[in-house]
């Protein structure tokens, strides 16, 4: 891995919109990214998440890029972004977990047959143990996608995650699904 010599030069580029600064950028700052992450969350999360969180930090850098001050560095800005997406990380694993917990409380429509309810209770419960098994933000993006209607880009802009990211999850947990509710037989 080459230093970076010039961070004012770079931090400029940078703001001009130059990909290539971010490669650089990208390049030379995740490991310390990833060493944010893990000590910050404790070694909470998985390679998978890990490699999420480092995307997404680096994605709200260059989404950000016009705030960047040279001055402080790209240290100080990465290590703040990788805090609050990790306190992001928390906050909606909490926020799924109470949301989640409301599933026994539906109410099955009056036309379905006992045999039916039954089987669809038992199917959303199946569905409830297999989403409580899913990384916390697959898990939220899951939900907010099927269960509350939010559209992918809006999802991408409420938890600060390009679409990309949001589209991936999405078909991640379909097949994880599919594959948990295929072995339990439905």
């Amino acid at each position: 891995m080459k230093a970076i010599t010039n961070e004012n030069r770079l931090a400029e580029k940078l703001r001009e919109g130059d990909t290539a600064a971010l490669g650089e950028i990208i390049e030379y700052y995740t490991g310390y990214v990833r060493t944010v992450i893990r000590n910050f969350s404790k070694g909470a999360f998985s390679e998978q998440d890990m490699e999420e969180l480092c995307s997404d930090v680096f994605y709200s850098l260059w989404r950000h890029r016009e705030n960047l001050d040279a001055e402080i560095g790209f240290r100080s800005y990465l290590s703040a972004i990788a805090r609050n997406a990790v306190k992001d990380r928390f906050k909606a694993a909490k926020m799924r977990s109470a949301e989640l917990e409301d599933i026994d409380e539906l109410d099955i429509p009056s036309e379905y047959s006992a045999e039916d309810a039954a089987i669809l209770g038992e199917t959303l419960r199946c569905l409830d143990e297999g989403l409580k098994m899913l990384p916390e933000r697959e898990g939220e993006i899951f939900a907010r996608y099927y269960f509350y209607g939010e559209s992918t880009p809006e999802i991408a802009r409420r938890m600060n995650i390009s679409e990309g990211t949001v589209r991936s999850a999405l078909s991640r947990t379909r097949n994880k699904l599919k594959q948990y509710l295929t072995e339990r037989g439905f």
